[in-house]
């Protein structure tokens, strides 16, 4: 599996950010491997459609679930479409903190 967070630094250890379409990167993790990747969220810097080009990165890297603060209902529709389980997150923490409590909370 994995699991999608908007952040706003490139470490497992930076905060999950507010937004997720003006997200400066998406850390994925990935539990088969145990590692995060970081990318950069191109529409980071868009004033329009920046969750549109967040939800494509997620797409592209195959993940499985997002876990955002936020996120508008274009993006959200599009994510559906594409099996990605949303969750909607009503604390702040750091990436790897917030991907932990997701995962304990399945088992």
């Amino acid at each position: 599996m994995k699991i999608a967070v908007p952040s706003i630094g490139k470490n497992p250890e930076s905060f999950v950010s507010n937004s997720f379409g003006h997200a400066p990167f998406i850390i994925i993790y990935n539990d088969e491997t145990n590692k995060y990747n970081h990318f950069e969220n191109i529409g980071f810097k868009l004033k329009d459609g920046s969750g549109i080009k967040a939800a494509e990165l997620i797409i592209q890297n195959n993940a499985d679930v997002l876990l955002t603060r936020e996120i508008g209902h274009k993006t959200y529709s599009v994510l559906m479409k594409e099996h990605i389980s949303i969750h909607i997150l009503n604390i702040s923490g750091s990436v790897k903190s917030t991907v932990n409590k997701y995962l304990k909370k399945r088992k």
